[in-house]
């Protein structure tokens, strides 16, 4: 956590807000996607397109960091960090958070079914914030843990719909979504880790990000989870058969780039256990998204549940003034190292 004066606070907390914002925009901006013809049509895509779907996000992420960072002529640097000790740390964080994390996510649901995985990886930002304290060695007061709290009992309360389904397998269920939920606490206190001495910066860590889990979701996850390459390049040749869905996903992911490259800045500066209370808002902006994009109705849950969030993190990074005779300091309640 780097954050020693109020301006850089600031940015961590606006960089924090910016990522939870994005991320609830991409998941929006995916379910649209995904509900054109090649994942509605294609029998390939039926059973696994949000193999294809996420291995394509990450790709294509890869593709536009890839592109920012030769813009900015740092590309030369990229292989002697990704082989650097903090690099490799950005790389395990990267394996945890994209494809262990979303492949026990997707089995969780096949298995208990979305509204069981979705309660269960809620809590992934209490997850992350202890291991920030025991990893990382940030303070997390009682103010910071209550309102984290309120944070996960706001997503559940938006994201819960019991489900009537008699073939689901609860005990799995929650397994496999308990690893996802460690899956996306580890990446944050890990690339945090990788970026505390400085030689790997936000920029360079989320282009090692990206590039690990594109590969690994190329090569690896989608042909093991699809049964073989045959099926994985022919459900990606169904998604490019039809443009407008491709190129949806391909600036869905430069929305994806920008909320990971805002997050690990907000990480950075403040720390990964208040990032995280600044990430978990996506649940509220994707709700604001459906809203208008899609137009779907608002229910009681929802804005309950929103309120809740917005209450939770106001709690957890609520900034306490103190004025001395002879300086004026500033005590930051949730997570100060």
């Amino acid at each position: 956590m780097k954050a020693n004066n109020k301006a850089l606070v600031r940015k961590g907390y606006a960089a924090g807000i910016g990522s939870g914002m994005t991320w609830g925009l991409d998941a929006v901006m995916l379910g649209i996607a995904m509900a054109m013809a090649p994942f509605v049509d294609n029998p390939i895509l039926l059973v696994g397109g949000t193999f294809i779907c996420s291995m394509l996000h990450d790709v294509f992420a890869a593709i536009w960091m890839l592109i920012i960072m030769g813009a900015k002529g740092r590309l030369k640097d990229f292989p002697r960090l990704y082989r650097s000790r903090d690099g490799m740390f950005c790389a395990l964080g990267a394996l945890f958070g994209g494809p262990l994390a979303m492949t026990f996510y997707m089995m969780s649901i096949s298995k208990g079914g979305p509204a069981l995985a979705a309660t269960v990886t809620a809590c992934y930002p209490l997850l992350g914030s202890a291991l920030a304290v025991l990893i990382l060695k940030e303070k997390v007061q009682l103010r910071g843990w209550i309102g984290l709290i309120i944070c996960i009992l706001g997503i559940i309360i938006i994201g819960y719909s019991p489900s009537s389904d008699v073939n689901i397998n609860i005990s799995e269920g929650i397994l496999f979504a308990l690893v996802a939920a460690v899956g996306w606490a580890t990446e944050g206190v890990v690339c945090g880790y990788g970026m505390k001495e400085g030689n790997v910066g936000p920029q360079m860590a989320l282009l090692i990000r990206e590039v690990t889990s594109g590969a690994v979701y190329l090569f690896i996850v989608a042909p093991l989870m699809l049964g073989g390459y045959g099926n994985a390049i022919e459900g990606t040749r169904a998604v490019f058969s039809y443009m407008p869905c491709w190129v949806l996903i391909f600036f869905t992911a430069l929305v994806g780039m920008s909320s990971f490259f805002m997050w690990y800045t907000s990480i950075d500066l403040i720390g990964a256990a208040k990032a995280l209370c600044f990430n978990v808002t996506y649940s509220f902006w994707a709700v604001v998204f459906t809203f208008i994009l899609i137009g779907s109705q608002l229910t009681w849950s929802i804005v309950v549940g929103s309120l809740m969030i917005i209450g939770g993190v106001s709690l957890a990074t609520l900034i306490k003034r103190k004025t001395s005779t002879k300086t004026e300091t500033v005590e930051y309640n949730s997570t100060e190292k």
